[in-house]
């Protein structure tokens, strides 16, 4: 109990250490460009609330907030609402003395502070901007390290091996196998699933090199718009770790002695390549003894085990479940930093492009808010640090872009307004802006709230099928699909941590 506790606060410590550095990167831009340029920074603070710790230096106020996700560097002269006049001092207040203790001179009333100086639009663009290049910087020094050090990785991203061809898909009636490597796209050489996730999303058709028992093949198939708008060969999975993450009590698998953590790697003598495949090869030995053999603790375990007829799912099952973001800690990736960050730019900018396009519905139902985040971070940090640092630079990615896009509540709002005074060499009119920002602040609230909302359903369900999972009596059988995404202050998570793997 006492380990499960320390794993817990060591968890939580490296969630909110993590979260914050790249907050602290965020504002650290903001807080460089704008001393560059000469500007007043009030307060520079990691985290909200009451302060834990503050220091004034050099007209600066440096602090720590009690609540240590966000953070924010006061900028007094990239208000865009500064310019709205103020209220009119009582005349007390300017000619009038402040009343000083008896026997005593009268001590002058403070001044009104002076106006600060106009800021040029190009330096405000500058400054704007100088947050999302702090992430990318941040991302870029995650990126060589994680380079370094390797990533401990999924099969599909070690090879472009198939590893499940829908029997009804046209992709099967084309020639496609499960096992065949698919070399080149168009031409174009792939050696990872990601490598042709992209090619396949360009071309309303694509011609794919495959290498098969027989030899090299050209094969051409369509491709389709899936759920988010974009297009992928339909039918077709890559290669996957049939890792176990519960086995139901009472069922063959129990009974033949398969255990959590167990990867499955043939299953009556055929290397299984993904959880699409095994379903499949266990669907066609209803109540036949069948050898299953396994990976435990480094060692291959032969088994015996017969798969029961479901009577509810019209199909044979051994009772067990995966988890569908299971990763190989014995092979490790070494992803150039350039690749990676190529990729989680080009999976944020689909789903941006998504969001603005008739899918939109469909992409914002994959959205997440700060607890996604929260939980994603985590989830990758207990499954090691590298995967965590990979993690977060996909999220420092992700909030240079979404903060650059023209929202009036972030930075792009800030660079549209500057650029429009740049353009016509006059601002907006400041109550149009203050009209602006109090509605987009509503709007921009109420999204979080929405998304907070349903990530926390989102998280109660998931808590509640894994529980249920561990039961003796547990069946589960929610399909595993991969969903993209991404909000305003929202996460575009690599994959969704909301659907339960598949059971066979």
């Amino acid at each position: 109990m006492d380990s499960m506790i320390f794993h817990g606060i060591y968890v939580t410590v490296i969630v909110l250490l993590l979260f914050g550095v790249s907050i602290f990167a965020h504002e650290l831009g903001h807080f460089i460009a704008a001393r560059l340029f000469g500007m007043v920074v009030e307060v520079f603070s990691l985290g909200f609330g009451p302060s834990i710790w503050k220091k004034k230096h050099h007209g600066t106020l440096y602090k720590i907030g009690i609540f240590p996700i966000g953070g924010y560097v006061a900028l007094p002269q990239m208000d865009p609402t500064e310019a709205l006049p103020a209220a009119k001092p009582k005349q007390t207040d300017v000619t009038e003395s402040v009343a000083a203790p008896q026997g005593s001179a009268s001590l002058p009333a403070t001044p009104p502070p002076k106006p600060l100086p106009p800021v040029a639009p190009w330096k405000k663009i500058a400054v704007a901007a100088a947050g999302a290049a702090g992430n990318m910087v941040l991302a870029a020094i995650i990126a060589w390290i994680v380079y370094w050090g390797g990533k401990p990785s999924t099969p599909g991203e070690r090879s472009a091996i198939i590893g499940f061809v829908d029997t009804n898909a046209v992709a099967y009636t084309s020639g496609l196998r499960i096992g065949d490597e698919i070399l080149a796209v168009n031409d174009v050489p792939v050696s990872t699933w990601s490598d042709v996730i992209q090619e396949n999303a360009r071309f309303e058709t694509v011609t794919f090199a495959v290498r098969t028992p027989q030899g090299t093949n050209m094969i051409t198939v369509p491709t389709e718009k899936n759920v988010l708008g974009f297009r992928m060969v339909d039918g077709l999975r890559e290669v996957s770790l049939c890792k176990v993450m519960a086995v139901e009590a009472l069922s063959s698998a129990a009974r033949a002695g398969v255990q959590p953590e167990d990867v499955i790697v043939r299953f009556n003598d055929a290397t299984v390549l993904s959880i699409e495949h095994l379903v499949t090869l266990v669907s066609a030995r209803p109540d036949m003894p069948t050898p299953l053999a396994v990976e435990r603790g480094g060692q291959i375990l032969e088994l015996s085990v017969a798969p029961q007829l479901d009577p509810a799912m019209g199909r044979a099952r051994i009772g067990i479940r995966f988890d569908p973001m299971a990763v190989d800690y014995d092979k490790v990736v070494h992803i150039p930093p350039g690749v990676q960050l190529k990729g989680h730019a080009t999976m944020i900018l689909r789903v941006v492009r998504a969001l603005v396009s008739k899918e939109a519905r469909h992409t914002a139902e994959g959205l997440g808010g700060p607890p996604m985040i929260l939980y994603m971070i985590q989830d990758a940090v207990r499954k090691g640090i590298m995967i965590a640092l990979w993690f977060m630079c996909f999220l420092n990615v992700n909030l240079a872009i979404i903060n650059l896009l023209p929202i009036p509540v972030l930075d792009g709002g800030h660079i549209l307004f500057s650029l429009w005074e740049l353009v016509t060499r006059r601002p907006i009119h400041p109550k149009l802006i203050a009209w602006i920002y109090q509605v987009s602040f509503f709007l921009f609230i109420a999204a979080i709230i929405l998304l907070s909302g349903r990530d926390f359903q989102r998280l109660y369900t998931l808590h509640r099928l894994t529980k249920a999972a561990a039961s003796p009596m547990a069946v589960t059988d929610a399909a595993a699909n991969a969903a993209p995404g991404a909000g305003t202050n929202a996460l575009a998570v690599p994959e969704t941590v909301t659907n339960e793997p598949a059971a066979p």
